[in-house]
């Protein structure tokens, strides 16, 4: 075999094997997210934490916000600036935690205006995504809905 030969054959295997590490990380990240029917849930608001639970309209809204929003999340690549400006803790049909929605409003920090995170229970994935104004508003509502205190910009 030719020097130029086994040089190509091995930047040949050099990049496929490459690639194939690349997308064997890469993967697990892109698979679609699923959300599961929520039957009802708890939002839980603002610096003083007011909690509330959801009423039968809004377990709908949050179903048909999921049905509206099923595609363009993507995994958590930075740390977030707070801890968000609402949680929305969502359980299916028997009452077990299916979900966490946690909810940036423009309260905390305004860079993360209409951006949500959607949490297992048990936090092993975190997924996000940033949204317009027009299909952040079903959220946005619910957590206006109610006056709570709003602390200072610092």
């Amino acid at each position: 075999m030719r020097k130029e030969t086994a040089f190509i054959i091995g930047f040949f295997i050099f990049t496929l094997s490459t690639a194939a590490l690349i997308w064997k990380v890469a993967l697990p990240n892109l698979k679609p997210v699923s959300f599961p029917q929520v039957a009802s849930g708890t939002l839980d608001v603002g610096p003083m934490h007011r909690t509330r639970a959801l009423s039968p309209d809004e377990v709908k809204a949050v179903n048909d916000w999921f049905k509206d929003n099923k595609g363009g999340w993507g995994p958590l690549t930075r740390t977030p600036p707070s801890s968000g400006d609402a949680r929305m803790v969502l359980n299916d049909a028997q009452g077990k935690e299916a979900l966490v929605l946690t909810l940036w409003t423009g309260i905390s920090a305004a860079d993360w205006n209409s951006t949500v995170f959607v949490e297992n229970p048990d936090g092993s994935q975190v997924h996000y995504r940033s949204f317009s104004n027009k299909e952040f508003a079903p959220l946005r509502m619910m957590v206006d809905r109610y006056p709570y205190k709003r602390s200072s910009f610092p």
